[in-house]
């Protein structure tokens, strides 16, 4: 940080010099020179300023412009000294004004020319039927952050001293023994509790798919924190250890597989005299929260414990260059212009544990027009190699339409759908959201045809959400796909085992001869209630391969006519 600070005042220092070795005042130019030095550490050191060669540069032009005014103004100057000030403030003139031109054009050109940055970023296009897909019995993600946070606080009773620390509004998205999960941080309360406390006691982790899963606090001190002060910031820290490197967002908290928690913060070099990021060239700082060494990688070569090397803040940044420049920044037409809508759970992206083991960032896009809820498609962003795949997508609505459509059905109750994520559900866009109350409870699960928003199913668990859905979208008619190998049949049978499910408007049943069990919407087919064993009974079911489940359409039962 000395040196950062010494190379933003390279030529006020050298404007010092000049007056020392030419005029007889040697006091003065060193007292201001020292003050505006510790001014450019003081701001360097809170601030983390940026060690981008333009920002140097700029950063010259400002303190070369406030010690020449002020220095200016202090001395007198001898007549025999008069020819050698002019000289001197002169040539700190030129100097400044060059300074000047050389800030202008850089940031111009950052701003400017923004089609290399649209080209350095890592993207395949995709169609959306060939998007991920979204089974019966899978959940990529259970807990929403909200409910992780609230429980987390509830346990926070479990840290020693608790009084010191509070909960971070950080939920880090990992695999952790190839199983998904949520890691929170705990956090300094305040400078004076940092001081009292010495040290975090440890974190919290929680299963990330299971439903009623509750925090654990797992014991691991560490001293390094985004809530420290001065040199135990953890941001700080990695800048120390970072000379060449600029951040991109906070660090995030990440463990290995023995438990030991590690700060992990994007990192890039900038073009030459320009602040353009180069995707291509992404590295990452890992900090170990306890001894506060920091080691930097290659995206390719970094720990195989960490999922999110590209942390969410550049995932952000990434969809938004992604949707913005493609034909770069004259396109005063906007052709091809789309915005991520931002309806993330942090930084405008949100984290998806895939069945193979990886992380992704998900994010919808939608017009730049004011009022559009229509989305164009959607991205999935390798939380660790940093590769964005694209969905194209037509005719669906976007994340707001689709949280809209959910709470008209939660208006009583006042609860919201949160964390809407596009996935293919027999072969239909389908939103998948989560359905909070006010106090971040989960109440159930909302599965919407991104389509047509008067097919939807909901249920207390993603099961029963995913099987209403189904039923929904047998009942309407709509074409659907073979995502799970599902097949619609004409049946016919006797009845062998009846179950009303009163409270979800739904009776379930077996044929004789058939391990298969059906399910009929009684809000559609109300004098399925009165199926009683034995019946003799006709319709259409949606079987799923391999599935002892078939979802039911055009109901009829002989024995009730």
């Amino acid at each position: 940080m000395l040196t950062v600070a010494l190379l933003y005042n390279l030529l006020p220092l050298l404007l010092m010099i000049s007056i020392i070795i030419f005029t007889r005042h040697k006091l003065l130019p060193i007292g201001l020179m020292a003050l505006v030095y510790v001014i450019a550490f003081g701001i360097t050191y809170f601030r983390l300023t940026s060690k981008n060669l333009l920002s140097i540069i700029w950063g010259n032009l400002v303190y070369g412009i406030i010690y020449t005014v002020i220095i200016y103004f202090l001395l007198n100057f001898t007549k025999e000294e008069r020819p050698r000030q002019k000289l001197i403030f002169k040539t700190a003139s030129i100097a400044i004004g060059v300074l000047a031109i050389v800030s202008a054009g850089g940031f111009l050109h950052s701003f400017l020319s923004v089609k290399p940055t649209w080209n350095s970023i890592n993207k395949v296009y995709s169609k959306s039927n060939e998007a991920p897909t979204f089974k019966r019995g899978e959940t990529p993600i259970a807990l929403a952050p909200k409910t992780v946070i609230n429980r987390v606080r509830k346990a926070s009773s479990d840290i020693p001293h608790s009084q010191y620390y509070s909960i971070s509004n950080q939920v880090q998205a990992q695999f952790f023994k190839n199983k998904p999960v949520y890691v929170v941080p705990v956090e300094y309360s305040g400078f004076w509790q940092m001081t009292k406390a010495g040290s975090i006691p440890g974190y919290f982790i929680i299963d990330a798919t299971r439903q009623n899963a509750t925090p654990h606090f797992v014991k691991r001190p560490y001293r390094y924190a985004t809530s420290a002060y001065f040199n135990k910031d953890a941001a700080r820290q990695i800048y120390r250890h970072s000379t060449s490197w600029l951040d991109l967002g906070s660090p995030q908290l990440e463990i290995d597989n023995a438990g030991k928690p590690y700060w992990v913060q994007t990192l890039y070099k900038s073009e030459f005299l320009s602040h353009r990021v180069n995707y291509k060239k992404l590295h990452v700082a890992v900090m170990n929260a306890q001894s506060g060494a920091v080691k930097i990688y290659s995206i390719k070569n970094m720990p195989k414990f960490i999922d999110e090397g590209i942390t969410t803040a550049i995932a952000n940044k990434l969809n938004t260059d992604f949707g913005k420049y493609k034909y770069g920044f004259w396109n005063f037409s906007k052709t091809g212009v789309m915005k991520p809508t931002g309806n993330g759970v942090e930084d405008g992206v949100t984290s998806v544990f895939n069945q193979n083991g990886t992380i992704s960032y998900f994010t919808d896009f939608t017009t730049d027009k004011t009022g559009s809820d229509s989305a164009l498609g959607y991205s999935m962003i390798n939380a660790r190699t940093g590769k964005l795949t694209f969905y194209r997508a037509n005719n669906i609505m976007d994340s707001d339409g689709a949280k809209n459509n959910a709470n008209q059905d939660y208006k009583a109750q006042q609860w919201k759908a949160n964390m809407p994520i596009l996935y293919n559900v027999n072969s239909r866009p389908t939103w998948v959201m989560t359905i909070l109350d006010s106090t971040s409870a989960i109440r159930g699960y909302y599965y919407l045809d991104a389509a047509d928003q008067s097919v939807y199913g909901t249920g207390s668990t993603p099961t029963s959400a995913i099987d209403a859905f189904r039923q929904a979208l047998v009942n309407s008619g709509a074409k659907i796909g073979n995502t799970d190998k599902a097949t619609l049949k004409n049946i016919k049978g006797i009845v062998d085992r009846v179950a009303v499910v009163s409270n979800q408007n739904k009776v379930m049943f077996t044929l004789k001869n058939s391990n298969t069990i059906y399910t009929v919407n009684t809000s559609d087919y109300d004098f399925a209630n009165l199926m009683r064993p034995n019946d003799k009974v006709s319709f259409k079911a949606n079987i799923v391969e391999k599935k002892s489940i078939g979802n039911v359409a055009d109901f009829k039962d002989d024995n009730l006519r």
